[in-house]
């Protein structure tokens, strides 16, 4: 059973560690790629008011990241980032169930009216995660984003509240 839960402090050095990890920091926005975090910075992060992290339990073990940031509550948008931290629970739907439920959170208790994704064109993995959620690719920006070294295409997806699974 997959839940998630506001970020507090208890797990900031765990997500930190997370989000480390070469293999995974590969996929985020530049802020975050390829750099070694700090509790610290997921501490400023959770208090920017623009961001809402949250922990995503798999049956009670903390195992990844599901969040917004970007919310604009004038135009009720955010964009939608996630991470499974714990790699041995890859193949589970872990990930698909938290960005569903984020995305729920998002339109029921937040009161957005369409939430966004982007991800690395060879990022084959999130695309199947979009996908399964209900996102609908948007379009892209061509060679927007360095992946192992290449130019890729940055490619967006979007989900508005009518369309949640």
């Amino acid at each position: 059973m997959t839940t998630i839960e506001e970020l507090i402090p208890d797990y900031f050095e765990q997500v930190a560690r997370w989000l480390s990890k070469a293999e995974i920091n590969r996929w985020l926005a530049a802020e975050w790629r390829d750099r070694v975090v700090n509790p610290t910075l997921v501490a400023m992060a959770v208090r920017n008011r623009k961001n809402r992290l949250f922990l995503v339990r798999y049956n009670g073990q903390p195992c990844g990241l599901s969040a917004l940031a970007d919310i604009d509550m004038a135009d009720k948008t955010a964009m939608v980032w996630y991470v499974l931290g714990e790699q041995n629970l890859s193949g589970r739907g872990i990930t698909s169930d938290a960005v569903g439920q984020l995305a729920r959170l998002s339109f029921g208790q937040i009161g957005l009216a369409s939430v966004y994704a982007w991800i690395m064109q060879d990022n084959t993995a999130s695309q199947r995660v979009l996908h399964r959620v209900g996102f609908r690719e948007a379009g892209r920006i061509r060679c927007a984003a360095s992946s192992a070294g290449h130019q890729v295409d940055r490619v967006y997806f979007d989900l508005i509240a009518r369309e949640v699974q």
